[in-house]
């Protein structure tokens, strides 16, 4: 039975996948939802008192009896798991306001996925809502080195901005919350975020912030996220801006031998909308997100 029946199709608008981790022979990852953490115990148990038992104790674990499948996508490819696990947190227990659902996915040993098992510790998106398949990574442009790298970050941000003028030269570094960008490889092309600041004509100084995918020649520029211009006040985003910053964090192999980027999206007015989210960027569709501090003991 696939996730999606017993869960997703409960939880009107959630996502079809989620986000997380690996270890060892299995997942982790996190769907923060009440109504989902509801509506999956209420299958799982038969009882509606998810609530009542979290007050009593901070976690609830169950163990599934009933098979339950998923696909566990990762930079090695796609594998089919099955659902073991789930645990309940309570609310404000995972730096998240509500409550938050663990779910534990196993790989059999000597399934078919072989090689495309992720490695242990890296960034996962379990899918929920299709039928488990098995796939490799397919083949991704080679990665630049750091000159190459900076040289495409300044092209694809001049396409972003023609007209103002660099504050400062970039650097290639996914942390830094400003004059600074990143590089992955997909399958044919690049992709790129950025967060550089710009002094204009009028003298005022903006944040131009966004995502892209491009060939190495820069001839052709796609935006996962258009380029999105803030003014900033004193070097800082204004407390009244809705302004979001956008860092590629890397990528997992997507469905039909495609990519997902996997991004940040840093909001600095408000750090409990900033999200994590894994990112289709040829429909641009979120696939998986989740607030960015969340963290479960």
């Amino acid at each position: 039975m696939l996730l999606v029946l017993v869960v997703l199709g409960c939880a009107g608008g959630t996502r079809p996948g989620a986000l997380g981790w690996s270890l060892g022979g299995e997942a982790h990852v996190f769907v923060a939802s009440d109504r989902f953490a509801r509506d999956f115990y209420r299958q799982l148990t038969g009882s509606r008192r998810l609530s009542d038992s979290l007050r009593r104790r901070p976690l609830v674990a169950v163990e599934t009896r009933r098979a339950r499948s998923a696909t566990v996508l990762s930079a090695s490819g796609a594998a089919p798991a099955r659902l073991t696990l789930a645990r309940f947190h309570a609310p404000q227990t995972c730096g998240y306001a509500g409550i938050v659902t663990e779910l534990v996915l196993a790989f059999p040993p000597g399934s078919a996925a072989g090689r495309s098992t992720p490695r242990s510790h890296v960034a996962v998106v379990a899918l929920l809502d299709a039928p488990p398949f098995a796939g490799g990574a397919g083949s991704l442009r080679p990665v630049l080195n750091r000159s190459a790298a900076l040289d495409l970050v300044n092209r694809v941000v001049h396409r972003a901005e023609s007209v103002a003028t660099l504050l400062r030269p970039l650097v290639l570094d996914a942390d830094q919350s400003a004059d600074a960008g990143e590089v992955v490889s997909l399958g044919s092309r690049y992709g790129v975020g950025f967060r550089a600041r710009f002094v204009t004509r009028a003298a005022d100084t903006m944040l131009v912030t966004g995502v892209a995918t491009t060939d190495l020649e820069r001839n052709d520029v796609r935006w996962v996220v258009r380029p999105q211009r803030i003014r900033l006040t004193g070097g800082m985003i204004p407390r009244a801006s809705a302004g979001v910053r956008y860092s590629v964090r890397g990528t997992v192999a997507g469905q039909g031998g495609g990519t997902l980027l996997l991004l940040d999206e840093i909001t600095d007015v408000s750090a409990r909308d900033s999200r994590a989210t894994a990112v289709d960027p040829a429909t641009r569709r979120v696939i998986a997100a989740q607030p960015l501090a969340l963290r479960c003991p």
